[in-house]
């Protein structure tokens, strides 16, 4: 598959692949390869997810997919690149006419209170700049029936629509794209903003746990090195990936 863009201008489909990620990540060391490079799997029975998860897929349903970027970005501001691709995801599923859709820190896509779409982001660093990254997405299209206990919803499931996924790439590639120009362009203020805008539970009073202690906190933002800025009894207090959790 082709297509225009810079992100996606060559497509790699696999009919299955344990991870497109680890797929990928053993291709660059192969070969020379160019930024925007994407590796789609119809089926990835381990796909990874954040704090170590697999990603749950039926075959042939979603879209799993891993994307190549060379973004030469400091690496004090790594977490700028989950930033960027969440929002091209969100930016998507509004053009989509999707409600209530919002980032759950740091890289899932929410609407209302399930999961529709995951990222998981691998760098390569030289010196202190990240010149290669591994951009692995998972976002539920097709697919209407989940285990429970993970709480997901879809495309199909929201719309009661079936989607042609290579069409749908496409799309979801053009809209990741327009954010990463935004990077490309140093507008790290303005990504930071428009994430806080649509950052699930930002200043609002939520549930967490918290050294298995339930608090109420409110979320005031984010540091620049990631962690989540949450305010607890009247202190405001920083915590890394697996140091806090929503009460959903």
């Amino acid at each position: 598959m082709e297509n225009a863009f810079v992100l996606g201008n060559k497509i790699i489909t696999l009919d299955e692949t344990p991870s497109t990620n680890t797929y990928l990540q053993e291709l660059t060391v192969k070969t020379e390869c160019f930024e925007g490079l994407v590796v789609v799997a119809k089926n990835q029975p381990h796909g990874k997810g954040q704090r170590g998860n697999t990603w749950e897929s039926e075959s042939g349903k979603n879209l799993t997919f891993s994307v190549l970027l060379k973004p030469n970005l400091p690496i004090d501001e790594q977490f700028l690149l989950s930033q960027t691709v969440a929002l091209g995801i969100y930016d998507f599923l509004k053009a989509k006419n999707i409600k209530h859709v919002a980032i759950k820190w740091p890289n899932d896509i929410y609407v209302e209170y399930q999961k529709i779409a995951g990222i998981l982001i691998e760098n390569t660093l030289t010196s202190n700049k990240i010149t290669n990254c591994i951009v692995g997405i998972g976002l539920n299209v097709n697919q209407t029936q989940f285990t429970p206990a993970i709480n997901a919803t879809s495309l199909a499931f929201l719309t009661k629509k079936e989607f042609e996924l290579e069409h749908l790439l496409n799309e979801l590639l053009k809209c990741i794209e327009v954010r990463y120009l935004q990077l490309k362009a140093n507008k790290y203020t303005l990504i930071k903003l428009e994430y806080l805008k649509v950052l699930f539970g930002y200043q609002k009073p939520l549930h967490y746990v918290v050294n298995n202690q339930r608090v109420t906190g409110i979320i005031k933002g984010i540091s620049p090195t990631g962690k989540l800025q949450v305010e607890i009894n009247s202190h405001l207090k920083e915590f890394d990936l697996k140091e806090i959790s929503l009460v959903v």
